[in-house]
């Protein structure tokens, strides 16, 4: 999750400064190479082909990418989801990295049952079933809101695999 909340750090500063280099994500060759890396990226993962980290992270980078390119234009001059969204997935995962994953290994023997349960009979969706499900979301731009939805439920999934991967290897 670094690179992914650097990518929304960096994209929200091209965005609230105009940046020159914003009118190049719009460009179709350029979004649809960031859902064609989306792609590429959840096909490894799901293949176990790549950790988790390195596709979950490189999958919302790429989603990002294609999201901020494939939707701006659809969208009003200066909407305010291409501000606020960034910011909030940069905030979310930060939040999971510092509260969840990088105290993973210190987590008591209740709180890695409570999250076990939470594994097994909570969170029946698959994290790859997930990402689907934002690409799906990805590509219905008049559901504005089903992809943050999904984006945050593929998040929040992806943090407690992480934590479990985690306390699993010690």
């Amino acid at each position: 999750m670094p690179i992914f909340i650097i990518f929304c750090i960096v994209l929200t500063t091209l965005v609230q400064t105009q940046s020159l280099y914003l009118p190049f994500l719009n460009d179709e060759p350029v979004w649809m190479a960031g859902a064609g890396l989306a792609g590429l990226f959840l096909l490894g993962g799901c293949l176990k082909k790549l950790s988790s980290s390195v596709w979950q992270d490189g999958f919302c980078c790429s989603v990002l990418w294609a999201w901020y390119g494939y939707w701006e234009p659809l969208f009003s001059k200066g909407s305010p989801m291409f501000h606020v969204f960034p910011i909030y997935y940069a905030l979310l995962c930060g939040w999971m990295l510092l509260a969840f994953i990088n105290k993973a290994p210190r987590f008591d023997r209740e709180s890695r049952e409570a999250l076990r349960y939470l594994q097994q009979y909570l969170s029946r969706f698959d994290t790859c079933a997930l990402a689907v499900a934002v690409l799906i979301g990805l590509a219905m731009p008049d559901h504005y809101l089903l992809y943050p939805i999904v984006m945050t439920l593929f998040i929040v999934r992806s943090t407690f695999q992480r934590c479990l991967e985690i306390i699993d290897s010690q």
